[in-house]
């Protein structure tokens, strides 16, 4: 529960309204009621921002004859993350260690643990204060997991990798497992490639769930601090992933790429191996990254420049038209006598 003026601190508005209101949650456009604040980012609902009966509504500027409590502030959607982040949070409070983990000789024990039923902690590991441990877990020989760090139900975690500080990871993730590294014998039997690397990842890192992290073959896989990935995600071996790079579901990284800071990266997405891609670039979905992509690019589709790729997708759409044309186009010259003797001898099937 926050006052107006309380609230407008700590998301970094301008409060246009009451300044005692109270507000206890934050709620969507729709669902908002007396109590509650919500935010209005695009035109459609700053046209119905009087219908709303929320108590304040986030938006970027102030709106011409609202009778609202308004917060300005020149990115609704962070400031409304603000108030979420606020208004919810779930203070941490241990419950302990359950009396069936398994850990292995050599392995610290941090305090203020919350380690629930049928985890399972190798050797010589390091396990953080107030990390919690969902059902199901398992974490290899000599792993380090920081502090406030949250694993959900099923991970496993592969031996000899490091988990920074306040990371989650979502139920199902696999982390360390080998990478895909064959190479055929003499008789064409495929002989694996030994993975001798490492994964690490960062502080404040948060993985979705049913993603695979593969450990490097000799450098080791690297996720950098503040990396954010969807779920159901590909992270090749010896892949580097910058500092606050998003990374949205169904994506998959081949081995040796390297991914610079603040990146952003759509659903479907693909690299080739040993790519570079530079800081602050975006890939849209569905594109296929085949070589080395500049700092600041906007790629799409087979890696072409994305203003370029979309003008490219209207004429495919058109392609049925224009043949069409095309094919007017060479009747009217055929029949004018104008197509020369190379043009029709270059398509013997057309008639002149």
């Amino acid at each position: 529960m926050h006052t107006l003026r309380r609230l407008a601190q700590i998301v970094r508005a301008e409060l246009v309204g009451n300044p005692d209101a109270v507000v206890n949650r934050a709620n969507s456009f729709y669902q908002a009621v007396e109590g509650d604040v919500t935010f209005a980012e695009t035109e459609w609902y700053l046209e119905r921002i009087n219908s709303s009966a929320a108590t304040a509504i986030i938006v970027s500027s102030a709106v011409s004859g609202s009778d609202r409590n308004l917060l300005v502030a020149s990115n609704p959607k962070l400031a409304f993350a603000r108030a979420i982040e606020a208004l919810h949070e779930v203070h941490y409070q241990s419950i302990g260690v359950s009396g069936d983990v398994v850990v292995g000789p050599g392995t610290v024990l941090g305090k203020e643990l919350s380690i629930h039923p049928r985890v399972t902690i190798g050797r010589d590991a390091v396990i953080g204060n107030r990390v919690t441990l969902h059902p199901g877990v398992v974490i290899g020989d000599r792993c380090r997991i920081g502090d406030d760090t949250v694993i959900y139900a099923n991970v496993s975690i592969y031996a000899d990798c490091d988990v920074g500080s306040n990371v989650v990871v979502h139920a199902g993730t696999v982390i360390g497992a080998d990478g895909f590294g064959f190479v055929p014998d003499e008789a064409g039997h495929q002989v694996r490639l030994r993975q001798l690397g490492r994964v690490r990842i960062e502080d404040d890192c948060d993985i979705g769930a049913n993603c695979t992290i593969d450990r490097g073959g000799f450098e080791d896989t690297i996720l950098r601090r503040g990396v954010k990935l969807d779920n159901l995600i590909q992270v090749g071996h010896s892949t580097e992933i910058g500092d606050d790079t998003v990374v949205a579901a169904l994506t998959g990284f081949s081995g040796g790429t390297h991914v610079g800071q603040r990146c952003i990266i759509a659903g479907q997405a693909g690299t080739n191996q040993h790519i570079t891609i530079g800081d602050g670039a975006v890939i849209s979905g569905r594109t296929a990254v085949t070589k080395k992509v500049g700092a600041g690019a906007a790629i799409a589709g087979m890696g072409q420049n994305r203003g370029s790729w979309r003008r490219s997708q209207v004429l495919f759409s058109r392609l049925p038209e224009l043949a069409e044309r095309i094919s007017r186009l060479e009747k009217a010259i055929r029949e004018a006598g104008l197509m020369s003797e190379k043009a029709k001898l270059s398509n013997p099937k057309r008639k002149s």
